[in-house]
């Protein structure tokens, strides 16, 4: 019996990231924890991220496993566009289909997609993006983009002629339907849907006034219980180019052949 593929192998064969840490100081973010945990990199110094000139300078083979998902845990910013760009060009140059994963910046992705032009058809950009709401973002993301600058890159994205699609995981409100009817007309791919797992573990809650507690925090904890992610699957559950995410189908009690 195969085993059903969970986290980051549900959208690539092989993840490549190219620095430990990330700007983006994102307050669920589980590579932060890990990092943490396993003694790589304090939770503090997340946001100040070492690039690791190896993984920039080695040279890349066209990989049994495809696509690539570039990069997992680290997003793609002014910071290291340069290098980012430099491994997707090494990637891509030997045949590899990448699939590119971020929270855009207007910063970086026009650029990406005038440079990389010519490998078009082997990249597939997905933008993370969990709620329209500035302040909820602003909250859970602090250093990432506005939902309106997003918007922006995804529809430059999609207009330019790449493959596109929406991951809405985790979702950090209880309006992840806004989010998807403001992208279904800019994606080409799927719009993915995902709660936010080990609530516990992975959230760093730090200097988190007991306001911002009862406005963002407490909210979406409940949102993570199973009655609500039951109630988010009904709403969602027929409409097109939706996917579910493994935290949506352990609480559905359904496989992946089943849940779209």
């Amino acid at each position: 019996m195969n085993k059903e593929l969970t986290g980051t192998k549900e959208w690539a064969g092989k993840n490549i990231n190219i620095q430990v840490g990330c700007e983006n100081t994102c307050r669920y973010c589980y590579a932060a924890a890990q990092a943490a945990r396993f003694k790589r990199c304090k939770r503090e110094n997340w946001h100040k991220p070492v690039i690791n000139n190896h993984k920039v300078d080695k040279a890349y083979r066209k990989s049994k496993k495809q696509p690539i998902f570039f990069a997992s845990t680290h997003d793609i910013t002014p910071g290291n566009l340069s290098q980012c760009l430099c491994v997707l060009r090494k990637l891509l140059n030997v045949g590899n289909e990448v699939l590119i994963v971020s929270k855009p910046r207007w910063a970086c992705i026009p650029l990406l997609c005038e440079t990389l032009k010519q490998y078009q058809k082997q990249i597939e950009f997905r933008f993370t993006i969990g709620s329209t709401s500035e302040s909820v973002l602003k909250f859970w993301e602090p250093n990432a983009p506005s939902f309106c600058e997003r918007l922006t890159c995804l529809e430059y994205a999609f207009k330019t002629g790449y493959k596109t699609s929406v991951s809405c995981e985790p979702y950090l409100d209880g309006w992840p339907l806004h989010v998807y009817e403001a992208v279904r007309d800019l994606i080409t791919g799927d719009f993915w849907l995902g709660k936010l797992n080990h609530f516990n573990k992975r959230v760093d809650l730090s200097g988190v006034t007991e306001e911002q507690m009862q406005r963002f925090v407490r909210p979406l904890q409940k949102l993570t219980e199973d009655v609500y992610v039951r109630e988010i699957y009904r709403i969602f559950k027929d409409k097109p180019q939706v996917k579910f995410k493994d935290s949506f189908r352990k609480v559905a009690g359904k496989s992946r052949r089943i849940i779209k």
